[in-house]
């Protein structure tokens, strides 16, 4: 999403995520994605991710979630993810948006970068990132070959895709930091 940022703009959209983690954390993963929008803090969940039914009550946190909510509050696409990496590729997202009908926004709502930045205790740097989805790239094309099952086998072709979209936006993001 950061790196198709303006493809949101462009159909009206505005982005923030919404997670658990502390505005400090949040600050450092922002910073080290380069992200464009904001991310917004919610620890336990109460204020928009248990209300947005998307928590996790096994795991204490926030399923990955995209809601797309029309001006007026309807929902007009909801997709939850199983795990970290489950994400619907944009183009279902945008299509979403192009049923709004939404006028351009000229620029992305200012981001506050008041906080000094403090990773978490699992937060994984963005090289070591890359070397972790080249691996489940890896396995989960390997896995794809061997499955028996057709659910089995294109939930495995899903995974390697969403790793290489993140590998993708990786490189982006590589880009945009280096130039920064």
């Amino acid at each position: 999403m950061a790196r198709s940022y303006d493809g949101y703009l462009r159909r009206g959209a505005t982005i923030a995520a919404v997670v658990i983690d502390s505005p400090e954390q949040n600050a450092a993963m922002a910073a080290k994605l380069a992200l464009p929008f904001p991310v917004l803090a919610d620890p336990g969940g109460n204020g928009a991710i248990q209300p947005y039914d998307v928590w996790d009550p096994k795991g204490s946190m926030s399923r990955p979630a995209i809601v797309v909510l029309a001006p007026d509050g309807r929902e007009v696409f909801r997709t939850v993810g199983v795990d970290f990496m489950d994400r619907p590729h944009e183009d279902e997202v945008l299509a979403a948006l192009d049923t709004l009908g939404l006028p351009p926004l000229s620029q992305p709502v200012a981001t506050v970068e008041h906080l000094e930045p403090g990773p978490g205790p699992r937060a994984m740097p963005l090289a070591d990132l890359g070397v972790y989805l080249r691996g489940v790239r890896f396995a989960t094309s390997g896995l794809a070959g061997r499955a028996r099952d057709p659910f089995d086998r294109a939930e495995a072709e899903r995974t390697s895709a969403m790793a290489e979209r993140y590998l993708t936006a990786q490189a982006a993001t590589r880009r945009v930091t280096e130039a920064g």
